[in-house]
């Protein structure tokens, strides 16, 4: 079982609402730079690997861009 764990207050540091924005928008371009980085993969795994192999590298690659997806 896994516990979080909060740091106090006092030592969080203090965000204003367009720093939070920058940030936001840093993190999501991020995602889809990965995203597109992985449907790249995806498709060059589907196009040279060999049967067996290229079903486990798709599906692995296809479910990290669910995440990725989720997280935009």
């Amino acid at each position: 079982m896994s516990t979080m764990v909060y740091p106090r207050e006092e030592a969080l540091e203090r965000l204003t609402q367009d720093e939070i924005v920058l940030n936001t928008k840093a993190v999501m371009q991020g995602l889809e730079t990965l995203r597109g980085e992985h449907a790249q993969l995806l498709n060059s795994v589907l196009d040279c690997a060999q049967p067996p192999v290229a079903q486990e590298k798709s599906s692995l690659l296809r479910k990290s861009l669910e995440d990725i997806e989720l997280g935009l």
